[in-house]
């Protein structure tokens, strides 16, 4: 997929994943009696919009995402610029009265936590729909895509395009075993048959040793990437619609997962920040976007399992209690339940603008990364 089609699909899942997240905000917000104010679609500048019911709905120039605006979600500042006005007491009560940070404690967590609801069921929709559909596994030989700068793969004289039939006079028919019994042999001479422009040549190539922390920066034992020759359709994994879901939204689908994210994104961020060198790399929105273009020239399964992957990201990074994310808020409206009082307006927005400053850093750290490892191949 060229440039202008990676980007034109990585929106379009960003927006899908956003708006469902959004969505859920809303609609609990709106059975709560909560006024809505805004759900855009996208970030303004406006492109154009429609108030239905009280709510403005609108189309916005910035494609990275949407957002769902309301009443008192900034604490009182509303309240006070009515006062500024002239408004009387009763008056401010009276349009405050759907105001998000006026409603019960368990309301407000409840609309929180509903975008994070929202991204766990697509999520495992997703998967339940992967495992009903034909599968498909790769087989045959290594296509090789991509070759690694001063790898033992350039060395041999390896080239993109080649494909490797055998190791040792061995074939295998799932081609990731052909790449286990390659890295097993670490150190030593792999004899590698190859098809080059419809000619069978043979090719000696030398693996090095790699460690895990290697692995874990993508460098391989050869060196280089790799698809597999053909596809090859199997059965659905599941028999029924029930055993779909259970797969999907189970211990082996959406909540197997979200249980082993946490911990896979605190290794990320160390590994980042360099306190865990070990850890693999972070991939943020240039790595997810170029991961995103190869993913959907892929099989349908490939395509929906990776975006309800992104989708279960996007549901457990929200959860965690840091701000400005639902978790953070979570947090806050915790520490106002025990204190029984509202934080200061002012020292509230300093936690939310201290938080997503720090946010933006990483981001911007792991973009960095992912440009440096997009310049190396």
């Amino acid at each position: 997929m060229d440039v202008v089609g990676t980007i034109a699909a990585f929106l379009v899942v960003l927006v899908l994943l956003v708006l469902v997240h959004e969505f859920g905000h809303f609609i609990v917000a709106k059975r709560a009696g909560i006024t809505v104010q805004e759900f855009g679609i996208g970030f303004p500048p406006r492109i154009t919009s429609i108030v239905w019911r009280g709510t403005r709905y609108s189309l916005n120039w910035i494609p990275l995402g949407g957002f769902v605006k309301m009443l008192g979600e900034d604490g009182d500042r509303e309240a006070q610029k009515m006062r500024e006005r002239g408004l009387s007491e009763a008056a401010v009560d009276k349009a405050m009265a759907g105001a998000f940070n006026r409603k019960p404690i368990w309301v407000r967590m409840a609309v929180l936590l509903a975008g994070v609801v929202m991204n766990f069921i697509l999520a495992g929709a997703l998967f339940s729909i992967v495992v009903g559909l034909p599968q498909v596994a790769p087989r045959g030989g290594l296509v090789i895509e991509d070759i690694q700068a001063r790898s033992p793969a350039q060395a041999a004289g390896l080239q993109p395009g080649d494909v490797i039939l055998s190791a040792d006079g061995r074939t295998f028919m799932v081609p990731s075993d052909l790449t286990a019994y390659v890295r097993g042999q670490a150190g030593h001479k792999v004899s590698l048959q190859i098809r080059r422009d419809g000619a069978i040549e043979q090719v000696s190539v030398k693996p090095r040793p790699v460690t895990e922390a290697e692995a874990n920066r993508g460098i391989g034992a050869v060196g280089f990437s790799w698809s597999p020759e053909r596809l090859e359709e199997l059965p659905p994994i599941a028999q029924n619609a029930l055993q779909a879901l259970s797969i999907g939204f189970g211990g082996d689908g959406a909540t197997g997962l979200a249980l082993q994210l946490p911990g896979a994104l605190s290794d990320a961020v160390g590994g980042l920040l360099g306190l865990n060198p070990d850890a693999g790399q972070a991939v943020g929105p240039i790595g997810i976007a170029e991961q995103t273009g190869r993913v959907l020239e892929g099989p349908l399964v490939g395509m929906l399992y990776f975006v309800g992957i992104l989708s279960l990201n996007l549901a457990v990074l929200n959860v965690l209690p840091f701000p400005p994310l639902d978790g953070g808020r979570i947090l806050v409206v915790v520490i106002e339940a025990v204190r029984r009082r509202k934080l200061p307006a002012e020292r509230e927005a300093l936690i939310y603008l201290t938080g997503f400053m720090v946010l933006i850093a990483l981001v911007i750290l792991i973009s960095i990364q992912d440009v440096q490892r997009l310049i190396e191949g």
